[in-house]
């Protein structure tokens, strides 16, 4: 197993100027002020949790599951201050293994949170079913419209780089008129990572090479890192990266509306350091009490003269200011998200043969 050092907090929405960070202080200030301080848990805390809980829930367990920071910061916030939120990570899970997911979690805070209580607009579901796989197409109709657009900026990323286009940029100009053409919707973080999947960074840059290689671990090849050879590896492996995706955005929701009519401080739980990372490349900024709407890029300072980044963020700027007045007067039809993840799917079917 590799070694594993602490659960890491992740705020996809920043501030326009600094960065925010978890820490006492701000959950006591944002008790004071009546806002709620969340913490949603990514699937592989939740994966940890149940493996303290398998092997007996012992304290000793904690610190080698990177579970130990977490358990010590939510024992020093006050009563009724902070609340755990696993529920989205669950329904992205086969219903067997969330039921037991959620089993090991209730017993995990009865022993190492005992003052901790679940948050009193929390719904108790039991999850149902025997199925042990799962993909994007076994989730609920609903479900599927809200990850429809990123899985199939996903699977379209998959086409695009196993095209026979060699020019990086051609690529990622192919890329951007795919995702119009299908989806009619931009999104920066697809798109973001459309850049670094594409590059071609020279020999020296070994930093950037690094980062280039992480995101194209997390998004375009399956855990061994080897491509996707059949549609339904293609599925999977565009179906995980819309999960961490679709994490950071449902936080930039609750940031913005809230839930239940009380204000929300909304952060991840994660121990994925590619994840975090990512995050702090391609974040939100919290602009007029809205989390998701505007959103900044921090860009390596060895893409800064170089051509492909020059031409993909002129390209991309262009593209966004041509269809400005097209995306202020549309209403989204999440319908349109569901149909194009059928016909992409079908095209990948295709081109595997």
């Amino acid at each position: 197993m590799n070694k594993i050092e602490k659960t890491l907090f992740i705020k996809p929405a920043q501030p326009v100027f600094g960065e925010a960070i978890l820490n006492l202080n701000r959950v006591i200030g944002n008790k004071v002020a009546g806002i709620e301080t969340t913490l949603i848990l990514d699937t592989n805390v939740l994966i940890r949790i149940e493996h303290v809980v398998k092997n007996g829930n012992k304290k000793s367990l904690l610190k080698p599951q990177g579970l130990q920071n977490l358990v010590e910061f939510i024992a020093r916030c006050p009563a009724q201050s902070i609340c755990l939120s696993p529920g989205q990570s669950l329904y992205e899970m086969p219903p067997l293994l969330a039921e037991r997911a959620k089993e090991a979690f209730d017993a995990f805070c009865e022993v190492h949170l005992p003052g901790f209580v679940d948050a009193p607009n929390c719904i108790r579901k039991k999850f149902d079913g025997p199925k042990a796989s799962y993909s994007y197409f076994d989730l609920p109709y609903d479900v599927q419209a809200a990850f429809g657009h990123t899985f199939t900026s996903l699977l379209l990323l998959q086409i695009v780089d196993r095209s026979p286009i060699k020019d990086p940029i051609e690529k990622f100009r192919e890329y951007l008129r795919r995702i119009v053409t299908e989806l009619d919707l931009l999104s920066d973080k697809e798109i973001e990572i459309a850049k670094y999947c594409f590059a071609v960074p020279p020999p020296h840059c070994r930093d950037l090479i690094n980062f280039r290689r992480e995101i194209r671990a997390n998004f375009l090849q399956k855990k061994d890192g080897s491509l996707p050879k059949t549609v339904d590896e293609s599925v999977a492996v565009a179906f995980n990266g819309a999960r961490d995706l679709y994490l950071l955005n449902a936080a930039n929701v609750s940031d913005s509306h809230g839930l239940d009519g009380v204000p929300q401080d909304c952060w991840i739980a994660t121990q994925d350091k590619k994840l975090a990372a990512f995050s702090k490349m391609v974040h939100n900024i919290q602009v007029d009490g809205e989390a998701g709407k505007y959103s900044a890029v921090v860009r390596h300072p060895d893409s800064e003269e170089d051509l492909y980044w020059l031409e993909a963020d002129a390209e991309h700027r262009s593209l966004v200011l041509s269809r400005s007045l097209h995306h202020e007067q549309r209403k989204i039809d999440f319908e349109i998200f569901v149909q194009a993840a059928f016909r992409v799917t079908e095209e990948v079917r295709q081109l595997m043969g």
